[in-house]
């Protein structure tokens, strides 16, 4: 999972989101629930909202429209991150709206929701907490694990399966592809082929599971970063520390 930063919505678009939460709030509280389903099912809805907040969080998304919980590639749909039927009046709340895959929005987490005990959510939000804090990658196995001590880390792990299937084999298998594309990118900056350096760099990014690529950046100057990287060919440790590199990646 990575940091995200939530972009601030074209003025039409946020007044038409606006506009149907304050229909929603007109609504009978019992009524309300089944009265939001309906309205993000209208057509007006699906192709004056819907399709222009997909845009939008498919250019916040990491990599090529990255799953904002698992991280896999091609999200495809809009999930309520607290869901409509424990919160309707957040159906049309842009901070509540996240790109999922259809796997962790009909599969994994669904509806599920549970509150912190203070006035959050216990499900990691990454356009609002450091997921760092909370969830590590461990890259050789592509498996993650809860921060010792963060509740939220391990509901999240639970919550959108993150361990399940074959996700693990796929970030084992990104991280091995980022080792090369480091490589290939230190050599085409020292040949000065800086077409190839931008290709390597959109490969680095855009990849499925680019969690992968954020967690080893984050982990290389990490206070731990010796240990983590000890069985690493010290090269790709380097590069992953290059400040010319995390620029271009972490822009």
């Amino acid at each position: 999972m990575i940091k995200l930063v939530r972009p601030r919505l074209p003025s039409e678009l946020e007044s038409e989101l606006l506009r149907l939460t304050q229909e929603l709030a007109g609504t009978a509280i019992v009524e309300r629930t089944e009265h939001a389903d309906r309205m993000w099912e209208r057509k007006t809805v699906r192709r004056d909202v819907y399709r222009p907040v997909k845009d939008v969080l498919e250019g916040m998304a990491p990599g090529l429209d990255c799953c904002m919980y698992c991280g896999n590639h091609l999200a495809d749909t809009v999930d309520h991150f607290v869901p409509k039927s424990r919160c309707a009046l957040r159906t049309f709340y842009w901070p509540n709206l996240l790109l999922a895959c259809s796997t962790c929005n009909s599969r994994f987490k669904r509806d599920q929701h549970r509150g912190d005990g203070l006035v959050g959510s216990l499900l990691v939000d990454p356009a609002r907490d450091d997921p760092n804090e909370h969830l590590d990658l461990g890259l050789e196995s592509g498996m993650y694990r809860a921060v010792e001590g963060s509740r939220k880390g391990q509901w999240t792990i639970d919550v959108c399966g993150l361990n399940e299937g074959k996700r693990p084999r796929a970030r084992e298998r990104a991280w091995r592809s980022l080792g090369g594309d480091l490589k290939e990118w230190a050599r085409a900056r020292a040949d000065g082929r800086l077409d190839d350096m931008r290709y390597c760099i959109w490969r680095m990014r855009d990849q499925p599971f680019a969690d992968v690529c954020y967690a080893a950046l984050h982990k290389a100057v990490s206070v731990n970063a010796d240990s983590i990287f000890i069985d690493v060919d010290p090269r790709i440790v380097a590069l992953l520390r290059d400040e010319e590199l995390r620029a271009s990646l972490l822009q």
